[in-house]
């Protein structure tokens, strides 16, 4: 018969007893097996975290069933019998050697197996020794229930990686997977594609809506992106109405752009909010590893490059990177940090486009045309720059500008021509939709003595059919203070004629795109007749841009048509040529 192990030493006198007491009442949840495995000891501490009672284990080898729904070893099991290079075929990744006690073990797990729900647990374990022989004897376990630390640990690590409003990855982790996955495709060789997507103008959702629209629209298209992709790719949201997609491994560039479309497709359809349907496009730009960039910042900026050109030629559509790109891209955000300074250096100029009664061939008028007097580009027009004002919001005080240095130089003009002119001022999207517009024009009539009737605000047809109902109240309030109202660049914006009716409108512009072709197109010269008919019917005084030829003219005159402004006239001129024009017509 073998011979049998030393039993366990029991508490047999006074401070034995004293140590079992500290031991059962000890917060520490701990327990303690015995050479054969048995459990001797089952604190209340144990029976607090696991749900076992002390009775129902202490002389059986059944501690396992405290953690597990089979049958398998606890640290302490393991330790018992020496097994500690077991130890890492149990608990892999998540064992370590104790710097607290010397040749302790601990680990940390999840148990989901507890009657009353799964915790994580950070347990202890360590040989018993005789004193004598230091032979193992047994061994003692503690157990800490760290589930509410590792609560708090994933909520800081879900907030480090994800955004709050969406849910979708965030910049950190889009770059943390972006470099992983070029380090995968480097040594297996295969394609990344990086596509970097803008919501086409956002900005009116916030400014017409408010910022609770604009948050649902934001998950709204967080949901379509992920629809659209597989779980392996990443799709992120880096910043207010910028998205990435990583898509991982796509066989060819001709799955990339058959994503691209799904994608584009799917961003455009309408949704319904507020109880009204909404349609925003979006733009992608494109690049692909390794052709466009071999580290995460530079696909990013090439992406970004691309979305960015997709966007200027035609929003709703997509772009893939070429070199010249990123040149213009630079060049882009060359300027938008030079036009935080243009405005208070003064680098802005404003020239006059002369509006020519044709009918009674008078001067009646003159349109604001805003340049940025660039130190090196030289003059610049407001199309390489007003989307930039429009995007960092400095069209407000652009915008407020131009209207003080107008109305002074026609204040100057009436002293020194001796009558009122009508002077046109292009409000942009952002300008109508900022509250204090109308306080802006009221201060500067009150301050100027400008009579609001000549001061003509001209609103582009696209800009009040974006949201008609709110457009038509503004219009009105705008009319009831005596400012006279003109729709810009009409045939572009597919108006309602019901709509078109009902805004208060004094003026519409004929969009020069409609104009230059009168000499050679037959379409484009039944197309402006019918405009000219509709706005007489209407009782609106007619506008005609871009004219630039005597044929134009006459046609024009024949149909009569009340105004002209464009070159065959004169081209806008400074306010002091404009005076002297004034006075040679005079």
């Amino acid at each position: 018969m073998a011979p049998q192990p030393p039993p366990l030493p029991q508490f047999e006198n006074r401070e034995c007893g004293l140590l079992a007491q500290i031991v059962n009442n000890s917060p520490v949840a701990t327990f303690v097996l015995d050479l054969h495995h048995q459990v001797v000891y089952w604190n209340r501490a144990c029976v607090m975290i696991t749900g076992m009672e002390a009775r129902d284990l202490i002389g059986t080898t059944l501690a396992w069933k405290a953690f597990y729904d089979q049958q398998r070893p606890v640290m302490a099991d393991l330790i018992v019998d020496g097994q500690l290079n077991e130890i890492s075929s149990y608990y892999a990744e998540k064992f370590h050697p104790s710097l607290i006690i010397e040749g302790a073990w601990e680990a940390e797990d999840f148990f989901p197996h507890f009657p009353n729900g799964g915790k994580w647990l950070a347990f202890t374990a360590t040989a018993l020794r005789d004193e004598s022989t230091g032979e193992i004897i047994g061994a003692i376990e503690t157990l800490r229930d760290v589930t509410a630390q590792k609560h708090y640990q994933q909520q800081l690590e879900h907030q480090a990686n994800y955004d709050a409003l969406t849910g979708l990855a965030n910049r950190h982790l889009l770059h943390t997977r972006l470099t992983q996955a070029i380090a995968q495709a480097q040594r297996d060789n295969f394609l990344l594609a990086v596509l970097f997507i803008d919501l086409d103008n956002f900005k009116q959702i916030n400014d017409t809506l408010g910022h609770d629209a604009g948050d649902e629209v934001i998950r709204e298209f967080g949901r379509r992106l992920k629809e659209t992709v597989r779980d392996l790719d990443t799709v992120a949201r880096i910043a207010g109405d910028e998205y990435v997609i990583l898509l991982y491994a796509p066989h060819s560039v001709t799955q990339v752009t058959n994503v691209v479309q799904r994608l584009l497709d799917l961003l455009g359809r309408k949704f319904t909010l507020m109880g009204r349907e909404i349609c925003i496009g979006s733009s992608v730009g494109i690049a692909i590893f390794p052709k466009d960039g071999e580290d995460a910042e530079t696909l990013l900026k090439n992406a970004d490059a691309a979305m960015y050109r997709a966007k200027q030629r035609e929003k709703g559509g997509f772009r893939y990177y070429t070199e010249d790109l990123n040149r213009d891209a630079l060049q882009w955000l060359e300027l938008k940090q030079e036009l935080h300074y243009a405005l208070t250096s003064g680098q802005f100029e404003l020239y006059y486009q002369p509006q020519y009664g044709i009918q009674n061939q008078r001067i009646t008028g003159a349109e604001a045309l805003l340049r940025w007097n660039h130190p090196r580009k030289g003059v610049l027009l407001p199309d390489m720059f007003i989307p930039l004002a429009e995007e960092t919001g400095l069209i407000v005080p652009i915008g407020n500008w131009v209207v003080n240095t107008a109305i002074s130089d026609a204040q100057q003009w009436k002293g020194a021509y001796g009558a009122e002119l009508r002077l046109s001022i292009n409000i942009s999207a952002r300008q109508f939709r900022y509250r204090e517009l109308m306080e802006l024009l009221e201060q500067v009539i009150d301050r100027t003595g400008f009579h609001p009737v000549n001061l003509e605000l001209e609103l582009t047809e696209s800009l009040v059919m974006s949201n008609p109902e709110k457009a038509n109240t503004l219009l009105n309030r705008l009319k009831k203070k005596g400012f006279s109202l003109a729709m810009d660049d009409f045939g572009t914006g597919y108006s309602s004629l019901a709509y078109l009716r009902q805004f208060p409108f004094d003026m519409i512009k004929i969009d020069q795109s409609f104009i230059h072709e009168l000499d050679t197109n037959k379409e484009s010269e039944a197309i402006v007749r019918a405009m000219l008919q509709l706005g007489k019917a209407l009782g609106l005084r007619i506008v005609a841009e871009g004219v630039e030829t005597e044929q134009q003219r006459q046609f024009l005159e024949a149909e009569e048509c009340d105004e002209i402004q464009g070159f065959w006239f004169s081209h806008p001129l400074k306010a002091g040529d404009f005076l002297k024009l004034l006075q040679a017509r005079a």
